[in-house]
């Protein structure tokens, strides 16, 4: 065995490391927003407090879309049954998901508001936090919190990366959940229907942003700079009989992205070499992070106007 050879079996060593530990973290995840979810329906309704249930409504949704990514992740490594139906696999289930789940929950907002503009003007308070209700809701938050740090550490992955950022909205929202909903017993009536009126717009507020961001991946934003000019790099160094690299274009289809590369290379070189050229750049650039597909065109010339134009064009 050569050293390229090693290093090679190293890399699909640490790269199957990374999966398991993502996965880890995927189902992980998902059993905690199950356990979250359950202590939070048991304290929202034996307390009675607007706040905990507007933060019990988030976190259903948040255990609906933590089942969707988990199910996004496995049809994406388990995908081989479906190759002739779903050619490109169905990574982008996830992102329809999430726009699905968002319209869901900007009407259960638009209810959560009514329900606390209602507390607001009813003259019965009978909201009621106890000892029980609050153990449940830090034994949610503990979950929670070992849940932030262990996805933190693998906050490279996009997967685990959302799993992250997602603790960490939970770990917000239901703290000041809670707060709201103990002053509200402990002090003035009308604090608990004011946190669910300003949970219930946080909620609306922030799945609004997750489904624009969502919806603009999906309909196909290009990438960032930084990424388009490290793909000019890769093929600019990859051979050297690349003479010029006429067109680079990196494109959303959810999470992950198409990338389209056009190569120069002489007129005179071989069709076996150039499709080597070629074929090794295509194999380099799907190795990268967030990289679905990738086309690689050759040409011999790039003194020319543009040879395809989308049908939007």
């Amino acid at each position: 065995m050569n050293q390229s050879d090693a290093l090679r079996q190293r890399r699909e060593a640490e790269l199957r490391a990374q999966d398991v530990k993502v996965r880890i973290a995927s189902y992980g995840s998902l059993i905690a927003n199950i356990v979250l979810f359950g202590l939070q329906l048991y304290t929202a309704i034996s307390s009675k407090s607007l706040a905990l249930f507007a933060t019990m409504a988030d976190s259903f949704m948040d255990l609906l879309s933590s089942a969707t990514l988990v199910y996004a992740g496995w049809v994406t490594r388990y995908r081989a049954d479906n190759s002739y139906k779903y050619p490109v696999g169905k990574r982008r289930t996830l992102g329809v998901g999430i726009v699905i789940f968002s319209t869901l929950m900007a009407g259960l907002s638009i209810q959560l508001l009514i329900e606390s503009v209602r507390g607001l003007t009813s003259p019965k308070h009978d909201q009621n936090v106890t000892a029980a209700n609050i153990a449940c809701i830090a034994v949610a938050l503990g979950v929670k919190m070992l849940m932030l740090g262990y996805c933190w550490t693998l906050r490279q992955h996009a997967e685990a990366r959302i799993f992250a950022t997602d603790h960490l909205n939970d770990l917000i929202l239901n703290s000041f959940g809670l707060a709201m909903a103990l002053l509200g017993t402990h002090v003035v009536w009308w604090i608990d229907p004011v946190g669910g009126l300003l949970v219930g717009l946080f909620i609306m507020q922030s799945w609004a942003g997750e489904a624009l961001s969502q919806a603009r991946l999906l309909v196909g934003t290009t990438a960032d700079t930084q990424f388009l000019s490290r793909l000019t790099y890769m093929a600019m160094v990859h051979d050297p009989r690349v003479q010029y690299v006429d067109t680079v274009r990196a494109y959303h289809v959810g999470e992950e992205k198409y990338v389209e590369i056009d190569i120069v290379m002489d007129e005179n070189t071989p069709l076996y070499e150039s499709h080597d050229v070629g074929e090794a750049l295509q194999i380099l650039v799907e190795k990268q992070e967030g990289v679905q597909r990738a086309h690689v065109h050759i040409d011999f010339d790039f003194q020319h106007a543009p040879e395809h134009h989308p049908k939007s064009q």
